[in-house]
């Protein structure tokens, strides 16, 4: 089975270099245009999703409407991008030059702008941001209830034609499951499938880019384990040569 990851096309916040978070922000005209090209590059390499899921907000969803048109998209609110609280709409500058701003540490050191957050929580119980603490347990949650069954039935499909033999229709399934999220929750995602707890390795080679799509391929081993294995470098599946605007969460 593969898993294709997949961040939201740009917006107008993107463009500005503001935190959308979970403010709900749509696509612009670039990222209808870029989110439209991956849908018809993945096409053109054969690749049909047997499953897709979204992030409830819109970037996200309509991202993955046109990445895999006509597919069923299935919303969980656990891949919701990370809550920034009284951070969103601000600029991502200007809090990275402020001394005192616990967002001076989101990329630069994960693990610190984890315990800031903790203390902003400790002096403000009533503080709305996240800890990524927080985002890495509720997408796990996701993964083990919505894409670890998935792969299971998979393996045992595998297994039926592999036992029935050369003839029978219980086939391989092949499965492909496209998850249409955003820039830190699919750095969560991604600490599951890695494996690993340490914040510190938060954002691997860095941040995914727009219409950037992580390639995870999971199994089923021997004792039952789901497993999960990971590519670092996000793939670009539209036009190598369309115009591309970097953009943030």
């Amino acid at each position: 089975m593969k898993i294709y990851l997949l961040r939201h096309g740009t917006t107008d916040w993107n463009a500005a270099r503001r935190i959308q978070g979970q403010t709900d922000i749509p696509l612009d005209a670039e990222g209808e245009r870029i989110a439209k090209l991956t849908g018809e590059a993945l096409a053109a390499e054969g690749i049909i999703f047997s499953h897709v899921f979204s992030s409830p907000l819109r970037r996200a969803y309509r991202t993955a409407q046109l990445a895999a048109p006509g597919a069923e998209i299935l919303t969980d609110p656990r891949i919701t991008e990370l809550n920034f609280g009284a951070f969103e709409g601000l600029s991502v500058e200007e809090m990275q030059n402020d001394a005192h701003c616990a967002f001076r540490f989101f990329r630069a050191d994960p693990f610190l702008y984890n315990e800031e957050i903790r203390k902003l929580h400790a002096a403000d119980p009533e503080n709305e941001s996240e800890t990524l603490t927080a985002l890495c347990a509720r997408t796990g949650s996701f993964i083990r209830d919505r894409i670890d069954p998935l792969v299971r039935a998979e393996a045992g499909a595998e297994k039926a034609g592999r036992t029935a033999g050369p003839t029978s229709s219980a086939a391989p399934a092949n499965t492909n499951i496209l998850i249409s999220g955003h820039g830190a929750m699919n750095r969560g995602l991604m600490m599951y499938f890695r494996n690993t707890k340490d914040l510190r390795a938060f954002w691997g080679r860095g941040l995914q880019a727009n219409c950037g799509i992580f390639l995870i391929e999971a199994s089923v081993s021997a004792s039952g384990e789901v497993l999960y294995h990971t590519e670092e470098d996000c793939r670009i599946f539209y036009n190598a040569e369309a115009e591309h605007i970097p953009g943030l969460l």
